[in-house]
């Protein structure tokens, strides 16, 4: 298995648009932070992405996705979602699942309307399957969905199980990817971690995990807060993503060796940046 971040800003990306701080005017490429999202590719030629945000055009041809087999989304914010358009060039032969939560995919239908109905001739629009997947929460039980939500899902030898976390009050969802006995877990958006999704997060290899800045927010973890989930959840590596302006890629790293982590344990994730897990 082989991950990529095609992004690991937060909703403004970074440079911020208008912005004037020493972030979003630096030289060094690790703090150009397209809106997060995650490339997984399989051992047997799969690739899936999780979350579809404004770059996906973008960030798909930077890393050369050919074809896609999948895509996961965390939620249905705009940063997350609403570059989903972009896969037309990949669901051409074969209509695309996306998956995620009911609430997800419920904005889903109704944001991307067009895609379900009627258009003219001509009128280009990606061929997709909205699917539900993971457990439900009680308020979106009666909601309408294309198909019952299952625990997991398999794209050729990857597996991927929903990992239901909040943000804010929002119900979410992370996910856990497996395969042959690899185990990457990816958490953005977060800002609370129930105890039935921290039994799932033992032995990983990776965990990706949401680290806005330094201060706190009511809707993200912040540097400290992510640091404590580490310290709990004990894998192999971690990787900090969904950053903020506030902190250069430098700055992150220097604020984890005083915090004494080593970087080859827990570092700051960059657009680009791969991992093997063999």
């Amino acid at each position: 298995m082989v991950v990529e971040f095609l992004g690991t800003g937060t909703s403004h990306g970074i440079p911020v648009v208008g912005c004037s701080c020493p972030v979003c005017h630096s030289q060094d490429p690790k703090d150009q932070r397209y809106r997060a999202s995650l490339l997984v590719r399989g051992n047997t030629g799969e690739c899936c992405v999780i979350d579809t945000g404004p770059e996906f055009r973008l960030q798909a041809v930077r890393a050369g996705i050919g074809h896609l087999d999948a895509v996961f989304l965390t939620h249905a914010h705009a940063d997350h979602l609403h570059g989903l358009d972009d896969v037309r060039p990949l669901s051409v032969h074969t209509p695309l699942k996306v998956f995620g939560n009911r609430p997800t995919i419920h904005e889903l239908t109704e944001r991307f309307s067009y895609i379900f109905r009627e258009t003219q001739i001509g009128g280009g629009k990606p061929r997709i399957i909205p699917t539900v997947l993971g457990p439900e929460w009680p308020e979106h039980a009666e909601q309408h969905t294309r198909e019952t939500p299952e625990a997991s899902v398999s794209i050729g030898s990857l597996r991927f199980t929903p990992l239901p976390v909040y943000h804010g009050r929002l119900h979410i969802l992370g996910w856990l990817v497996e395969e042959a006995g690899r185990r990457c877990a990816y958490l953005t958006d977060v800002s609370q971690i129930p105890k039935e999704t921290l039994l799932l997060l033992a032995q990983l290899d990776i965990l990706i995990i949401g680290a806005l800045r330094k201060r706190p927010h009511p809707t993200h973890f912040s540097f400290d807060q992510a640091l404590d989930i580490i310290n709990l959840v004990r894998p192999r590596q971690a990787y900090l993503t969904h950053l903020c302006h506030d902190y250069s890629h430098t700055a992150i790293c220097d604020y984890l060796l005083e915090r004494d982590f080593s970087q080859d344990y827990i570092a700051p994730a960059y657009d680009g940046l791969h991992l093997m897990l063999e």
